[in-house]
Order: structure tokens, then C-alpha cells, then sequence
């Protein structure tokens, strides 16, 4: 426990030394033995967006209830074996394989995904099933029990919740395979609660979603699992006769049908809810330089959010984590496809800075001159057909002196010190206003 607590005490604070850690991890090993943490003690703040409204539930990120959850996801992680999806290996997955699925003879697509889900998946029914019987060390369990006395579900928010809902999620996806498979299973993932299928035979959308809703039902046993309606998508070649359309993980694909040719093509994209959601926080940027009028705060943060971020984060003496971030590195895979992107996802990334600068009313800087005509680095389309990176690694990207020179630009008293290199990335967003998770 206590190596384990070591490291999320580090990876927590980068400033801190190793006698600071030291102390850290003892004071929180002696409130656990002597039991002064309360899971009872989280806070819920509700997030709305449109008419949907989200209950997110968190510790205090220093406190001894959030290091535990963080031990006992470290703990899961490594005697379950758990290996997260990756949301860049699906996508790439997908678009290698839809140039195939236009040309089979027959095939089914369908989306889906869960309704509520964290608020769906109860928590002891997950301990009951698989932590009770695990490997897991007695004392590991205790603690696990008086956390699911005080969380009825898997909420979201809660780091737990994520590894404890990868757990069941496992089976389902291994249940729900096996029954697709006299189907012809081309294409079977799951990102958390998004699913999409793509078999090269006929199903019927009845029959598809009892397979469904029979793996629900013996893989998450009395948990009220169930498919979100609304989003459900089933699309059936042997019935196409016009344009179809799906989304997937924040892409939209289009499937054109050729009534003349009988042929079928792909248009792809963004969806419309994450590029209003990137054009409302670019707007943010522009309505402060509205009212701030700082032209070189206002430059280098339309730099960073053009481009496709890359933070290298020292997991220890030869361990790196790279850390992408962005528009550009979230839909890195649209620059495969630029003659086929969907007109609406090709505006925005041409024109949305342009069409900010006349709703907010605020001159044209200058530094957006050459994003008229598209090869800029203030250009998103120009920045993603040009794979830009702005990479921050003191050794292949920008340097620490130059680092430091560009907050300078900004705030001319900045001292760094001793900070490490990572700490003034981080000082530096900061100082953007620009968020770590963007």
C-alpha cells in the first residue's frame, strides 16, 4: 500500500520533494489505519447540458478518501488485468475498415449505447460478482465494502466508477460477440457506453436488440441496464435508398447512395454537439480579447488551441506518458480523408475563427492574415491537413528558455526558478486560461 500511495502522491503534485512525499504518504497511511476517512464525505455538483442534466460526484483531490479510491483502482487495475480502450486504435480501426463495408454483399451497422450508465451499474452487485471471490487482499476488501455501502451506483466522477464498470463491461462485450458471431462479426467495440457493430450478413433490427438486451440481462444481473432509444441506429444495406447517417465517439459518417449506380460512398466528419461545443469554447477566447484587448494572450491562445497538443509527462527515470490534446489531435483521423470530409465539418475548420471575429465585432489581428487563405497555423483545416503539432518535451519539442520566453511575452515578472519543466507546461496553460483536459 504504502509504494502504491508513494506514486499517487507524486504523479498528484510535481513540486513536491521527497521528504514532502514521504510525509504525505504516512499521513495518509496512518489515517487509514486508524479509519479517520469518511466516504460519505463526497460532494455532487450537477451539470446541464441542453435538457440533460449529469450528477457528478468527487473528493477533494488532497484528501485521504480520494488516495484511497486512487489505491484501489491502481489495486483493480492490476489484478483484474484491466487494459482501457483506446479511443484513437477504435477509430483507426473503423476507418480502415469502412472502405470494405461499402463494397460487402450485405452488412448491418448498428449504434447503441447505455442510458445512464454510471447511474445504472450498481456497485455492490459489481463487488458481490467479482471483487468478493478475487485476489484481492483482505484489507483491500474491507475498504471496498465500506465504499459501496456509501455509493449505490457507479456514479460518475468517481475514478472507481470507471474500472469497477470495465470490469462487468468486459463480459458483456465477450457475451454480446459470441452471440453475433453466425452473423459475421466485421466490427464489434465499446468505448464505455458507446457501442458500434458492423456484421456482413442480415440481421433484424428485433432480432439484433434481443441479442442485446439478453446479454444485458445475464451479464449485469439486477442492475437497470438498458439501451438509450433515442440514440439506438439501424442501418441495413437491403434497405438503403437514401443518404444514412451515424455518429461514433464524436464522429459523424455519411453514407451517400448512389440511386444511379447503385453504389455507396462515405462522407465523414464532426458532429454537430462537439463542434458546437469547441466553437463555444473558442468563443470564450475571443470575447475575453474583446474585453482585455491583449493582443499577445489572445495570439498564443488561438496557437494552442489550433493545433494538436503534446505534453510528455516523466512517469519515472525511463518512463514517459505522452499526453495529446485538442480539436486536432481528437480528430486526427479526419486528415487521412480531407476530399471527403462533410461540408459542414469542412466550415467549421476553415471558418471558424474567421466567422468569431465578426460575431464578437472585434478587428482582424494580423496574425490571422494568412488564415484567409487556409495555410495557417491559426487555420484549423490548415493545421490538421498539415498534421501541426505544438509539442511541449524540453529535449524534440520547445525548449525551456523559449517556454519561459513566451510566458514572458505575457507576463514580463515570471520567474521560474527551480520549477521543473512539466510544472511551468502546466503554469503556462494556467496563465492561457486554457484547461489541462481541453
Amino acid at each position: 500500500m504504502e509504494k502504491i500511495i508513494g506514486q499517487i502522491v507524486r504523479n498528484s503534485d510535481f513540486q513536491l520533494g521527497e521528504d514532502e512525499i514521504k510525509e504525505k504518504v504516512k499521513h495518509y497511511i496512518d489515517e487509514i489505519k486508524e479509519k479517520r476517512y469518511d466516504f460519505s464525505s463526497s460532494s455532487k455538483e450537477i451539470y446541464t447540458q441542453g435538457k440533460k442534466k449529469r450528477v457528478i460526484y468527487s473528493f477533494n483531490s488532497d484528501s485521504t478518501e480520494s488516495v484511497i479510491c486512487k489505491y484501489l483502482k491502481k489495486r483493480l487495475d492490476y489484478t483484474f488485468h484491466i487494459k482501457y480502450p483506446s479511443r484513437n486504435k477504435i477509430i483507426n480501426s473503423l476507418f480502415s475498415i469502412l472502405p470494405v463495408i461499402k463494397d460487402l454483399n450485405d452488412f448491418v451497422i448498428i449504434r447503441a449505447d447505455f442510458k445512464s450508465f454510471f447511474d445504472s451499474i450498481i456497485a455492490k452487485y459489481i463487488y458481490v460478482q467479482y471483487l468478493e471471490q478475487s485476489a484481492l487482499s483482505r484489507k483491500d476488501k474491507r475498504l471496498f465494502e465500506e465504499y459501496v455501502e456509501n455509493f449505490k451506483y457507479c456514479y460518475a466522477g468517481l475514478c472507481l466508477s470507471n474500472v469497477m464498470t470495465e470490469i462487468v463491461c468486459r463480459d458483456f462485450d465477450k457475451n454480446l460477440r459470441a452471440k453475433l458471431e453466425t452473423y459475421g462479426v466485421v466490427y464489434c467495440e465499446r468505448y464505455v457506453d458507446d457501442i458500434l457493430i458492423i456484421l456482413n450478413s442480415y440481421i433484424s433490427d428485433e432480432d439484433v436488440k434481443k441479442l442485446i438486451y439478453e446479454s444485458i440481462s445475464e451479464i449485469f444481473g439486477n442492475c437497470p441496464v438498458r439501451l438509450n432509444e433515442r440514440k439506438y441506429r439501424y442501418i441495413c444495406k437491403r434497405g438503403i435508398s437514401s443518404s444514412q447517417e451515424f455518429d461514433f465517439l464524436g464522429y459523424n459518417f455519411t453514407m451517400n447512395y448512389n440511386t444511379a449506380t447503385k453504389k455507396l460512398s462515405f462522407l465523414f466528419g464532426i458532429t454537430e454537439k462537439k463542434r458546437q461545443k469547441y466553437y463555444n469554447r473558442f468563443k470564450k477566447v475571443f470575447c475575453e480579447y474583446a474585453k482585455d484587448h491583449n493582443l499577445e494572450l489572445f495570439r498564443q491562445r488561438i496557437k494552442i488551441l489550433s493545433t494538436r497538443v503534446v505534453i510528455t509527462k516523466e512517469l519515472g527515470r525511463e518512463s514517459f506518458q505522452w499526453v495529446t490534446k485538442g480539436v486536432i489531435a481528437n480528430y486526427n483521423e479526419l486528415r487521412n480523408y480531407l476530399d471527403y470530409l462533410d461540408s459542414n465539418t469542412e466550415q467549421f475548420l476553415k471558418n471558424v475563427y474567421l466567422n468569431l471575429i465578426t460575431e464578437t465585432g472585434i478587428a482582424m489581428p494580423g496574425f490571422f492574415a494568412d488564415s484567409l487563405i487556409g495555410e495557417s497555423v491559426y487555420n484549423l483545416f490548415s493545421t490538421l491537413k498539415r498534421n501541426r503539432s505544438t509539442i511541449y518535451d524540453n529535449r524534440i519539442g520547445i525548449k525551456l528558455n523559449d517556454l519561459v520566453s513566451m510566458i514572458k511575452k505575457i507576463n514580463p515578472s515570471y520567474y521560474c526558478g527551480t520549477k521543473n519543466y512539466l510544472q511551468i507546461v502546466y503554469e503556462y496553460l494556467e496563465l492561457l486560461k486554457i484547461e489541462q483536459r481541453y
